[in-house]
């Protein structure tokens, strides 16, 4: 019994430590993937003149938006919790003062008492030719004024320096919140000035790509861009395993949270306008206000986080079982690749990237690399959470 139970934890401990070097291997090839990716896009945009020029400037303007908004939500959740802070020390030192204030009243009323007992020392007390009985009350009554006033002034002493360190403190937060304010000021312009340089990216891309010819040619080549890097990410991912928190993706159909708040302007397999009626929609586009949050449908690992032509900044979270889910147009990435997401955890915020006209998240859901209806996987409003 006990040489098979041996056996046993050996192979556990076996298959433990040859499955995590595979899983880090895994890991290692999508960051690589990610790589090739963004050096395939900036050979291509070196090749493809005036418009690649044009294709960069956007790429590079929106990863800087996306980077400053991630800056600037960092910045503002710290002026807030140094508010929340400082507020916090301001009940603080109200309730010491408070609390100062009544040993000041104590340690007067033990004064006025000693004053009307007349202030007299203690030699004084025992020169005066009194009954023994009532000078040794007196004596006692006497140390026990003293003994209680030096008490009272500790106790104020140090309630006092309490006061002092709660100010100081006080004093150093509010340097931090100024600092803040100013971080945030500087983050603001630095972001309206990206937003006016993409803006120009996408006017002059938009005025390049005039006929109907070009905007499928377009539509075309950035469909095939993601389906080439949805296989690559599939064999990558081949190797790590999604640890399921539910009863797994397959058995969820009917029961998921839409992403983003909003509901979708096109349906699943629509014909595209732009495209002469001769592509079909693979997702969904949901009209959302920017800055939203965009949160993940279910439970997994984040298998690609990065500014992809046509999509903008793009994340794709892997379910397991051959299931992933994307997000697109986002205006900044939460997550970076291979780390795990949980259902409903925020992993971006809506924007307009990749030289989208207007805010909103396009949305897939994929199976074995082939693109699903989300309609009958979502079907709960991603306002009904909390």
């Amino acid at each position: 019994m006990f040489s098979v139970l041996f056996i046993w934890i050996a192979m556990t401990t076996m298959d433990v430590l040859f499955a995590e070097p595979s899983q880090q291997e895994a890991e290692k090839k999508l960051t690589k993937l990610q790589e090739q990716i963004r050096n395939s896009q900036k050979k291509l945009e070196q090749q493809s003149g005036e418009l690649g020029g044009l294709e960069k400037l956007l790429r590079e303007s929106e990863q800087n938006i996306g980077n400053l908004n991630q800056q600037l939500v960092a910045t503002e959740a710290h002026l807030k919790n140094t508010e929340e802070k400082i507020s916090q020390l301001r009940v603080e030192e109200k309730k010491l003062q408070q609390e100062l204030s009544k040993h000041h009243e104590i340690i007067f009323a033990q004064i006025r008492s000693e004053y009307q007992y007349g202030g007299q020392q203690k030699l004084k007390l025992l020169l005066n030719q009194e009954e023994p009985e009532k000078l040794g009350r007196n004596l006692i009554y006497y140390d026990y004024l003293h003994r209680a006033r030096f008490k009272e002034i500790d106790k104020a002493t140090k309630v006092l320096q309490s006061v002092n360190d709660v100010q100081v403190e006080i004093s150093q937060e509010q340097t931090l919140v100024e600092q803040a304010k100013m971080n945030l000021l500087n983050e603001k312009n630095l972001l309206e000035q990206a937003r006016k340089q993409r803006q120009s990216a996408v006017n002059s891309l938009n005025s390049n790509v005039t006929s109907e010819k070009q905007k499928l040619a377009s539509l075309e080549g950035n469909a095939k861009q993601l389906k080439d890097l949805i296989e690559k990410l599939r064999a990558a991912l081949a190797d790590i395993p999604v640890v399921d928190k539910g009863e797994g993706f397959n058995k969820s159909q009917g029961k998921l949270y839409w992403p983003v708040v909003g509901k979708p302007s096109n349906k699943f397999g629509q014909k595209r306008n732009s495209a002469r009626n001769s592509m079909n929609w693979q997702g969904v586009f949901i009209p959302s206000r920017e800055g939203n949050n965009v949160r993940s449908i279910y439970h997994g690992r984040v298998a690609f986080a990065e500014w992809m032509r046509g999509l903008g900044l793009l994340i794709i979270i892997d379910h397991g079982e051959g299931y992933m889910s994307l997000y697109g147009h986002n205006q900044s990435l939460f997550k970076e690749v291979g780390e795990w997401v949980n259902a409903g955890e925020k992993v971006a915020t809506v924007g307009n990237s990749g030289g989208y006209n207007k805010p909103g998240l396009y949305f897939e859901i994929r199976k074995q690399g082939n693109p699903m209806n989300p309609a009958k996987w979502c079907a709960k409003a991603a306002a009904s959470r909390g």
